[in-house]
């Protein structure tokens, strides 16, 4: 008897340790995880379905290249903030002097702005597409509702609740199997190929650019920040980073095989959010489009503030200016201003006459050509000793780091060939 009951206390002092683990594992978790929920953004899910229709499964190689790459670069952003307990504007500005900060401010919230218009007009080309009404009727409410959100403090609460229903992209997973694809070339789709074409070489660019957003590694940084955390605990770090970042790959990769066995298979391109929305029909049916402009107005939501609160960050940073959206409005008015004006010029753009669907591949694009010289700069800060102390990367993270950035400045000189028929020789 005194052996059971032994192995009872035995059991529950296990049961205690583990509910302590998971509570401090929990309260370690978070920013990572809602950086990776908000990559699948209106322009990711775009993106991605653009790929699968234009190239069915080929390009997964693309995503299956990308995922450690993301979560080590990602994490390296984070860790350099956590070390340095500074935003990474600063730091640039800190090490590289204000000149390299501004270029790469000026550059940061060219790419961002970009996003944003092209995000609103894919959220109000949904909501059009459901209603029948002009979506430009919609842009200014949208961005009017993020910065109410975000001005009156509602979206940190809300947040959360926008990342569960993020959930909702798993729609994708299962209208992929409802397609009954040849699974045997689904994995085919996992071994590198190239075909040269500027088309191509778009899509891998964009893939990659959605995938690894110059904006994540800034609001990563920032939001490590302002969860206080003032001890570095890497192994945290690490998983906070890799759960989030891998499960919006998974997602990814299902978007890609779900259009890839619905458009690509029946030659349509993706031109329209009606388009773009036939992927989920192998598993909705005539409810494709109401889950498609859910998924694409929820992803909109985290996004966007994601996004402008970014560009607000580097500029903050970069001037010196107090920042954050735990600050009160007029304790923070130049952060809050730049994040206004972010959402305004971004409203602006989304009138352009520009197809919105275009739009937001497009976008992409341009993440692809700043995403490299980003990691330049953060291989180096996080290999210097001075700045990280014992905190540097190992040599297996420089090894994915050096890869990524090899990789997109390749691509984005032969895509530049392509377009410019620029000879090489």
């Amino acid at each position: 008897m005194k052996t059971v009951f032994k192995e009872i206390q035995k059991l529950e002092r296990e049961i205690t340790h583990l509910e302590k683990k998971v509570k401090r594992i929990q309260r370690e978790i978070g920013p990572g995880v809602i950086t990776g929920g908000a990559d699948n953004d209106p322009a990711g899910i775009i993106t991605y379905t653009t790929a699968g229709a234009l190239f069915g499964y080929a390009l997964l190689w693309v995503l299956a290249l990308c995922t450690p790459l993301m979560i080590v670069i990602q994490e390296m952003a984070a860790r350099l903030a956590v070390v340095k307990r500074k935003g990474l504007s600063s730091i640039i500005k800190e090490h590289y002097g204000k000149h390299t900060a501004m270029v790469v401010m000026v550059s940061l919230a060219i790419v961002n702005i970009a996003t944003i218009g092209a995000d609103i007009a894919g959220v109000a080309a949904v909501l059009s597409m459901l209603t029948g009404i002009h979506f430009g009727f919609f842009i200014i409410p949208v961005a009017a509702l993020i910065g109410y959100l975000v001005l009156f403090k509602k979206y940190r609460t809300i947040r959360k609740v926008l990342l569960a229903l993020t959930l909702l992209l798993v729609v994708y997973i299962f209208s992929s199997i409802a397609a009954n694809p040849d699974w045997a070339k689904v994995a085919s789709g996992l071994i590198p190929s190239y075909t040269g074409s500027a088309t191509f070489l778009m899509a891998v660019i964009g893939i990659i650019g959605t995938t690894i957003s110059p904006y994540m590694l800034f609001w990563q940084a920032a939001d490590e920040l302002e969860e206080h955390k003032t001890i570095l605990r890497p192994k945290e770090l690490e998983l906070d980073t890799a759960l989030g970042m891998a499960w919006s790959n998974i997602v990814a990769a299902f978007i890609i095989i779900a259009a890839g066995s619905t458009l690509f298979v029946a030659n349509i391109s993706v031109d329209t959010a009606e388009q773009a929305a036939l992927a989920l029909k192998p598993l909705a049916g005539d409810f494709a489009y109401l889950l498609f402009s859910l998924g694409i107005i929820i992803s909109g939501m985290l996004a966007l503030p994601v996004l402008a609160g970014s560009t607000a960050y580097a500029v903050s940073e970069t001037f010196g200016w107090r920042e954050g959206l735990n600050k009160k409005f007029f304790s923070a008015k130049g952060f809050y201003f730049v994040f206004i004006l972010a959402l305004f010029i971004g409203s602006a753009l989304a009138f352009l006459p520009i197809n919105p669907i275009h739009f937001l591949f497009y976008t992409q694009i341009l993440d692809g050509f700043l995403t490299p010289f980003l990691a330049i700069i953060l291989l180096s800060l996080c290999n210097n000793r001075e700045v990280m102390g014992d905190y540097t990367n190992t040599k297996l993270k420089n090894a994915f780091a050096i890869a990524l950035i090899m990789l997109l400045l390749v691509l984005d000189v032969l895509f530049l060939r392509e377009v410019f028929n620029i000879s090489l020789l």
